[in-house]
């Protein structure tokens, strides 16, 4: 059995090593993790499922334990990509997101652009493949924000909207969300990494 300890450990470390760990198991070896972090928890759960795999989570007193075995479910896809395909690297970009604003002038403006900004990507020719949203631009994502309509139709068009779990924690913004998935930085900064092209208004 393989163990991964990540108690004391802040998002997204837990997972990168759980990712470790469970490329070091045996086809059919049993893989346990341990994290006092309830957003590096819940991404960990995910992680394992985009793999195939069938974990399973429990929390007491604080303390999240999952265990899973190293072995796809029959029938599932397995191994799901994160980020960029490498092949359409020249062609694909990615737009982030870290502010409520755009750019650094009077904050009322900036205001204004970045709703500008976001209302405007749908009408795009060419969609980006991503939208990462962490810091203060999680808030972007929420109800009332005044751009959920585009970023909802954004997505419907097929674009995967990542936001940051340890912000959304932060900012304490999770029962306000309206649009995309909680992930983590590992997988922002991995998205990043192996695309072509980054926009950030």
């Amino acid at each position: 059995m393989q163990t991964v300890d990540g108690k004391g450990l802040l998002c997204p470390q837990p997972l990168i090593l759980t990712r470790k760990a469970l490329k070091k198991c045996l086809p059919g070896e049993t893989l346990k993790i341990e994290c006092d972090n309830r957003t590096a928890f819940q991404n960990i759960l995910t992680y394992l499922k985009d793999q195939s795999l069938a974990p399973t989570g429990t929390e007491v007193d604080g303390l999240f334990q999952i265990t899973v075995v190293n072995q796809p479910v029959e029938g599932e896809e397995n191994s799901k990509s994160y980020g960029i395909d490498p092949g359409t690297c020249s062609t694909a970009y990615v737009v982030v997101v870290s502010s409520e604003k755009m750019g650094d002038g009077d904050p009322e403006l900036g205001t204004i652009l970045m709703k500008g900004f976001l209302n405007a990507l749908i009408e795009q020719s060419v969609l980006p493949t991503h939208l990462l949203f962490y810091n203060a631009g999680v808030k972007l994502a929420t109800i009332d924000s005044g751009v959920i309509a585009s970023l909802q139709a954004l997505e419907a068009s097929g674009v995967d909207i990542l936001i940051c779990g340890t912000c959304v924690e932060f900012y304490e913004v999770k029962t306000l969300l309206a649009v995309g998935r909680i992930s983590n930085m590992f997988t922002i900064t991995e998205t990043m990494a192996k695309t072509g092209h980054i926009l950030k208004p």
